[in-house]
Parts: C-alpha cells; sequence; structure tokens
C-alpha cells in the first residue's frame, strides 16, 4: 500500500507542520513499504518452494506422486519410474541449454510416501547416481512429508537414479540390500541398472 501526503505551507496544520510528526509519518511510510515488499519473499522461501521449482507426475500401478525439481537452465524431467524391487526412482531429464559448461546445481523435493530412507525410525542418506557416477549431495530442507536434496550435477546430465530404503505405501519397511552395502556396491548396481533401461530403450 503506498501512502501520498501533500504537505502545502498554506494548508498544512498546525500539528503535521511540526519535524516530529514528520519523520514519524516517513518512518511510517517506509516502515510500510519494507514489510510489504520483504515478507512475501520471506515466506516464499520458508515454503521451499522457490520460483524455479516445477512439478512432475510418478506413476506407479495407478498412483500418482507429486515430485518437483528445479532443473538448471530451465531443464525439464522426462520420466520418472519406480523400481520397488531396487528400491529407487530412476528419472530421465533434459538439461536446458545456455551455452553454460561444467556442473550447475540442482534441487529436487521427494515425497516420503514414494521413497524414503530411514533406520530404526530415524532418517538416514540416500544414494544418488548421476549418469552412472554416485554424487554427494545436502539435504536442504526435511518435513514429515519430504525430503529436499540439492546437489551439483553437469549440464550434459541425462539421467539420474536416487536409492532409498522404503518405496511406496505398499512396500512399508523394506530394506534395500544395496544400500547395506558400501557407495560402491550401489554404484554398480545402478550402472547395471541404467545400461539396462538404456539397452531398452534402444
Amino acid at each position: 500500500m503506498f501512502i501520498f501526503i501533500l504537505v502545502d505551507n498554506t494548508l498544512v496544520t498546525p500539528m503535521l507542520a511540526s519535524t516530529s510528526t514528520r519523520v514519524a509519518l516517513v518512518l511510517i511510510i517506509l516502515g510500510t513499504l519494507v514489510v510489504s515488499l520483504v515478507f512475501p519473499i520471506a515466506i516464499a522461501q520458508n515454503e521451499g518452494g522457490g520460483a524455479d521449482l516445477k512439478t512432475f507426475k510418478a506413476s506407479y500401478r495407478g498412483q500418482s506422486f507429486d515430485v518437483k525439481a528445479a532443473i538448471p537452465n530451465n531443464g525439464t524431467i522426462d520420466n520418472i519410474e519406480v523400481y520397488p524391487e531396487y528400491g529407487s526412482i530412476y528419472i530421465t531429464l533434459t538439461m536446458g541449454s545456455d551455452g553454460q559448461q561444467g556442473d550447475a546445481v540442482m534441487k529436487i523435493i521427494l515425497p516420503r510416501n514414494l521413497i524414503d530412507s530411514k533406520e530404526n525410525g530415524t532418517d538416514s542418506k540416500y544414494v544418488v547416481v548421476i549418469d552412472s557416477k554416485p554424487t554427494t549431495y545436502e539435504e536442504t530442507r526435511t518435513t514429515p512429508s519430504e525430503r529436499e536434496l540439492t546437489f551439483s550435477i553437469p549440464t550434459d546430465a541425462s539421467e539420474i537414479e536416487i536409492f532409498g530404503k522404503q518405496v511406496l505405501p505398499e512396500f512399508p519397511g523394506t530394506t534395500v540390500a544395496a544400500i547395506a552395502m558400501s557407495v560402491a556396491i550401489v554404484a554398480t548396481v545402478a550402472m547395471g541398472r541404467i545400461r539396462t533401461n538404456s539397452t531398452k530403450r534402444l
């Protein structure tokens, strides 16, 4: 809300003419502007969203799940396949192209009712594999219903597989053996899955 005050020395009341009153009015106007501009930004950030986040669908046996992601350079997720037997979701994506080389930052928000990873009731690590290579990530936000992961990704990446310990409501408490092994073994399994899927698509 914007407030305009026209001060005319011939019309102004003695109260508004005082310096202290004018200063107070200026502070009120500035305070109103700061609140109106700053608070919407803070709320948008705290909601764990952001202008770059898009919603993509993962489907499995009639069930549908929302997976939110921010793909670098305005890229997009083409498909999300669910593999309960591997405890994973397999993502094919198209990175945006703006001439950028090297790595960029990607964010993905995983719904817990699709894929989660827990040990003794406590959150444990996922394994994230990008184009057959395990990668590290930072868990930037956690709620009772979802977990947000942020990681570097090559600007020419095309495949991501994320391994958890619980996949889908119909597989409660499922412990995936690959996750219990070392990251190297998990990476080997992931590469086998990726090669198999690539062969099928050919």
